[in-house]
């Protein structure tokens, strides 16, 4: 796999949409007091969501060859800056208006995004429980790159017998905690897992998904936990990416796809701040002036315009400032040794 994957990024902006359509149909009908129940039995957000995971899991799987340093640097940079910006905003703007509590500020992991324990309950509205398990995601990656790309194929498979097996024999975890054992066997683990399967398969090494397919096969069968949907949406999602990746060179050649494919570029920034816009839009009252339908409208507008040119920036951000920060780190001198013997390990062992 290389080069840009256009058909991706449309996957990746139809995504984002699919969560900012479930908050601006949720968030202003709690104080309208309309049920929206079967709107929500649609699990729009969380199907966004999940095939965001299975995304990163396939795109970090063409990454393996990269020095686990230079990896994790790259990482660091495309998260944490979009992020912690998203949370200082969303602070400032729900606090002004009284819409936070606090003392309810979990100060430590919400910054960090390192699983130091408790059930993930966003205090600002960005939903940085999902950032929790990827950079767990991201973590391990890392520490399994540092043998090669032969250490990374067994690792998935591994991974995939340990959270299926835990199903099998222990109670499930609370949904959505910060542990990193609860994180780490949580079958939602296994949607980067089954992404980065399908990745190293279009990399031209096919066991790590057929044996990663048979455990979730297994896991669908035995599990009675409340995930046992996730294989039968981990297959469907694994197939419209296959076809996505497919379509990539027609994509990029449709000038008329390419605001799509933009609408990608901007998706993570877009996936940060429409929540606490919409917050926003719901708590002082701006809404209520209207009726619901026009309100749902408006929340859409605003709180993916401003998603949207938040994303923007993100993405310029990352692509001249953070990612040419990562590399200066990565390629300084006094670090070489270092990187250099890890690439030579990683060769010797792929």
């Amino acid at each position: 796999m290389s080069g840009r994957l256009d058909g991706i990024q449309i996957l990746r902006f139809v995504a984002a949409v699919m969560v900012l359509i479930q908050h601006a149909v949720y968030l202003p009908s709690i104080h309208y007091g309309i049920d929206v129940l079967p709107f929500r039995k649609l699990g729009l957000g969380t199907a966004g969501v999940f095939i965001f995971f299975v995304i990163s899991g396939y795109v970090i799987a063409a990454l393996v060859e990269q020095r686990p340093f230079r990896f994790a640097l790259h990482r660091i940079a495309r998260i944490y800056p979009p992020y912690l910006s998203a949370i200082a905003i969303s602070a400032a703007l729900l606090i002004s208006i009284g819409a936070v509590d606090v003392t309810k500020i979990r100060w430590l992991w919400s910054f960090t995004l390192l699983p130091l324990g408790g059930a993930i309950d966003s205090w600002t509205q960005v939903p940085f429980w999902t950032l929790i398990y990827e950079m767990t995601f991201y973590a391990v990656t890392a520490a399994m790159i540092l043998g090669g790309k032969r250490v990374f194929d067994i690792g998935l498979v591994l991974w995939a017998g340990v959270i299926v097996g835990t199903a099998y024999f222990l109670p499930a975890p609370p949904a959505f905690t910060a542990n990193i054992l609860a994180i780490l066997t949580s079958p939602l683990s296994l949607l980067f897992i089954a992404g980065a399967a399908l990745g190293r398969l279009h990399a031209g090494t096919s066991w790590p998904l057929v044996y990663v397919g048979i455990l979730l096969w297994t896991g669908y069968w035995r599990s009675s936990t409340l995930y046992q949907s996730i294989p039968v949406f981990v297959v469907g999602t694994l197939a419209t990416i296959h076809l996505a990746a497919l379509a990539s060179n027609f994509v990029s050649r449709q000038n008329w796809l390419s605001p799509l494919v933009r609408g990608g570029d901007y998706s993570y920034g877009l996936y940060l701040l429409h929540a606490p816009v919409i917050s926003a839009l719901v708590a002082t009252g701006l809404t209520k002036s209207v009726t619901y339908p026009i309100a749902v409208a408006v929340c859409l507008l605003i709180g993916g315009g401003l998603g949207s040119l938040f994303g923007f920036a993100d993405f310029w951000f990352y692509r001249n400032v953070a990612r040419k920060w990562a590399d200066r780190i990565a390629d300084t001198k006094s670090l070489q040794p270092l990187t250099s013997s890890v690439s030579e390990l990683t060769a010797r062992q792929s």
